[in-house]
């Protein structure tokens, strides 16, 4: 009653005004969302699929077959993969050289992405704790207007209410952008690794440096026929296809993910 009596003298005119305030700050907070949830959603549907292509024409070079093209993007560098295949029959060492190079070029395009990525986390995370200081000084001027009498009990509640939901929206929205950033590293430094694993077995092969050991173990698998410096660069490449093809599984799995997600929150927002 209190509370309604303090509201009283403001009037009904100016409960009006105060009404439309709340719900044009309303309508240009969620315009906010819906631009940031915009935003994240182009950069991670390209991202997965950037990955997706990159991993594909990894496993087609890997089995030595012509790789598909890969989507270009206009802001895109071309892909080092692009036209690559791995010659797993060479006729003498040197013939590994062009294909050296592009898995070089490979691993370092893996690198520039890691550190976009690493950047990308790095703003999204300081954006999520300027929200976060900007909720709790909402919630505390909400009770503080209410508590000096110039917030009737009803708006207290619906003010509460919504910055609640957006409060609740954000943290929903950086969650999945962990999540999202967590298992792309993951695929990421994976990928590299099995790269870096080529480069330095095209690297003793060319150079005749490969374990003799190894080598004698590798030819009797697979019998004569294969040149004794590049019997364990196939069993290299054998392995990279076997990675790749996990890898595509997980990629897949989180961009539908992505897209589930997206979809819910939408649909969740004017809830």
């Amino acid at each position: 009653a209190l509370a309604s009596a303090a509201w009283a003298p403001l009037g009904a005119s100016a409960v009006k005004v105060a009404a439309r305030g709340a719900a044009s700050a309303l309508s240009a907070e969620w315009r906010g969302c819906l631009e940031a949830e915009a935003e994240d959603e182009r950069f991670w549907a390209s991202e997965w699929t950037d990955l997706e292509a990159e991993l594909v024409q990894l496993e087609a070079a890997a089995n030595g077959t012509a790789p598909a093209p890969k989507p270009e993007h206009k802001e895109h560098a071309r892909s080092p993969l692009a036209g690559l295949k791995l010659n797993l029959e060479p006729k003498s060492p040197a013939d590994l050289i062009p294909a050296l190079a592009m898995l070089k070029g490979l691993y370092e395009d893996g690198k520039a992405r890691i550190g976009k990525l690493n950047a990308r986390e790095k703003e999204s995370k300081r954006k999520y704790e300027e929200k976060q200081v900007a909720h709790l000084k909402r919630m505390k001027e909400i009770d503080d207007r209410f508590k000096d009498h110039k917030l009737s009990e009803e708006f207290r509640t619906n003010e509460t209410r919504d910055e609640t939901r957006f409060w609740n929206y954000w943290e929903r929205v950086r969650e999945r952008q962990h999540r999202q950033f967590h298992t792309s590293l993951k695929i990421q430094h994976g990928t590299l690794e099995k790269v870096k694993q080529m480069i330095d077995m095209y690297e003793k092969t060319i150079s005749g440096q490969a374990d003799k050991a190894q080598v004698a173990k590798q030819l009797a698998k697979v019998g004569g026929g294969v040149p004794p410096e590049v019997v364990l660069l196939q069993g290299a490449s054998r392995e990279l296809v076997s990675y790749c093809r996990e890898a595509l599984v997980e990629v897949r799995s989180e961009r539908q993910a992505l897209l589930l997600q997206l979809s819910s929150g939408k649909g969740a927002q004017g809830q």
